[in-house]
């Protein structure tokens, strides 16, 4: 179905897209865009308004829209705002870690603005922008930090002869109360699988784990235990000076 809409940039956690209201008053949003929001190809986006499961959601007839915009002479394909977010909460759900971010994100911002509301707190939307992008750095910023300290802590359990995966298990006990075969049982969060500990989402969490994972890393003596327990010592001392 071709029509004519009207074209609008706007901010998601940092990434500029363009959304298109036609003259229903619906929104729309161009199927690369959509993709490219969360480093896929558009070739996702179609296939998941072909699936049984995108057919399956209420509201959800993959009706397809061809756009004519004014001052453009190139056809946009795009989607519905509603099939929008159906498409990224699928990808969260298959290990999308761009999309959990960008997901997680909009989500506190959606809590935040309510919230505000309720107290009457005003902000402009360069405030609450920002604090969405701030979050999605973090987010993205700590997950490659994590990456980044559990590659050298696996070197180090090799080469001090410690069984990386006992080791890993013992570590996450005594930073999240559970071992990583216990967290492995929790429905996935998101994440590098390469660095486990993908059923985590509070990123203070994950910086403890990548803090203790460095200092394990750099002594030179010390089993397994006696590594795990000064590091810990170390950590703290972090946040009580930070």
């Amino acid at each position: 179905m071709t029509t004519k809409a009207v074209r609008a940039t706007i901010e998601i956690a940092g990434i500029e897209v363009e959304v298109f209201q036609l003259p229903s008053g619906e929104y729309v949003m161009s199927q690369t865009q959509v993709t490219e929001a969360i480093d896929l190809q558009s070739v996702y986006i179609l296939r998941f308004l072909e699936s049984k499961q995108s057919k399956a959601l209420p509201g959800n007839d993959s009706e397809f829209y061809t756009l004519s915009v004014e001052g453009s002479n190139k056809p946009i394909n795009v989607v519905p705002t509603k099939v929008v977010s159906d498409f990224w909460l699928e990808q969260v759900a298959k290990g999308n870690t761009k999309a959990f971010a960008l997901v997680n994100a909009c989500m506190q911002e959606a809590l935040e603005r309510r919230c505000d509301n309720a107290f009457g707190v005003n902000k402009t939307e360069q405030q609450y922008e920002q604090q969405t992008s701030d979050r999605l750095t973090q987010w993205q910023q700590t997950r490659q930090y994590l990456l980044e300290q559990h590659n050298a802590f696996t070197y180090t359990c090799r080469a001090y002869g410690f069984p990386p995966a006992r080791t890993h298990n013992k570590l996450s006990m005594e930073t999240c109360g559970m071992t990583a075969s216990q967290l492995r049982q929790i429905e996935e969060v998101c994440g590098d699988k390469n660095v486990g500990l993908n059923h985590i989402q509070n990123v203070n969490t994950l910086k403890k784990v990548a803090r203790v994972k460095y200092h394990f890393s750099r002594y030179r003596k010390g089993s397994v235990e006696e590594r795990i327990s000064r590091a810990l010592k170390d950590f703290n001392k972090e946040e009580k000076t930070s």
